[in-house]
């Protein structure tokens, strides 16, 4: 049954934060470029100031309610479709009721309108403009975060063993799986290294050159003379020897590949 299929659940709570951003910055966007339910009615000097508290809210609320199920997932090791909708249901309801007694208390000051047939029908009103927006958004955005974290996961196993990345400046050298390492990119004196971890795609910057990496780092591939990729992170060679790229997994943008590189790039791919 689909409410019992595993969702992707992550408790990277700096992700957390970019979903309660990004909902709250919807909610705020269409507040004041379409300013629905009659706010283009609304006329205030702190207009807008007052649908940022609207943003403000649904973060809050989306951490407070993130922070819960974390708890409960920390304890019973299980996520599924059922749970994930009954937290964007939880996140929605207490989002709309807290703005509910914002507008009637802060903004409009009508403390006489607090009555429970009044709040149904607002609540209604504004859960079918609002809510179903929201919750889908959310939905759509904890899964596509969920799964990348998965993806992170799979070049995660207990036998790897880390290894010292050396800088010629010795408080600058750290320790990472090697397996983890995306990509190293060379800038003048300084090498940029990129790998994963549960966050995401993080970035290290050590005083050192290319070539010297790559003698500590094997199993890493030439693709330029600025550029050391992993091949067990490549998506796709595109391109030819004279204007040839390469799409990593968890890289936004392509990386050259040089004429010298690329028909050796292009065989470790497609074996």
């Amino acid at each position: 049954m689909f409410l019992n299929k595993a969702f992707p659940y992550f408790n990277s709570f700096r992700k957390h934060i970019r979903i309660a951003a990004m909902l709250s910055f919807v909610v705020v966007f269409i507040l004041i470029f379409l300013q629905p339910f009659g706010a283009n009615n609304f006329n205030h000097p702190y207009k807008h100031l007052y649908f940022i508290g609207y943003g403000i809210i649904s973060v809050v609320v989306y951490l407070i309610i993130y922070l819960l199920s974390r708890l409960y997932y920390n304890n019973f090791k299980r996520w599924k479709w059922s749970e994930e909708l009954i937290f964007s249901f939880l996140y929605i309801t207490i989002a709309i009721a807290t703005a509910f007694f914002y507008t009637e208390l802060m903004i409009n000051k009508r403390s006489n309108f607090m009555i429970f047939s009044f709040f149904i029908e607002w609540f209604r009103f504004v859960f079918l403009g609002f809510g179903i927006i929201l919750s889908v958004l959310s939905i759509f955005l904890r899964r596509y975060y969920g799964k990348e974290e998965q993806e992170i996961k799979k070049y995660k196993t207990n036998d790897q063993e880390k290894i010292v990345v050396k800088s010629t400046l010795k408080k600058e050298s750290f320790t990472v799986l090697a397996e983890d390492i995306v990509y190293i990119k060379s800038e003048d004196n300084y090498v940029n290294i990129y790998y994963v971890e549960e966050e995401g795609l993080q970035k290290k910057i050590i005083r050192n050159t290319l070539s010297s990496l790559h003698t500590q780092l094997h199993h890493l591939l030439k693709v330029h003379r600025s550029y050391l990729i992993n091949p067990a992170f490549i998506i796709s060679v595109e391109g030819n020897a004279q204007k040839g790229s390469i799409h990593l997994k968890f890289v936004e943008e392509k990386l050259p590949v040089s004429k010298t590189y690329f028909d050796s790039v292009k065989i470790s791919f497609m074996n």
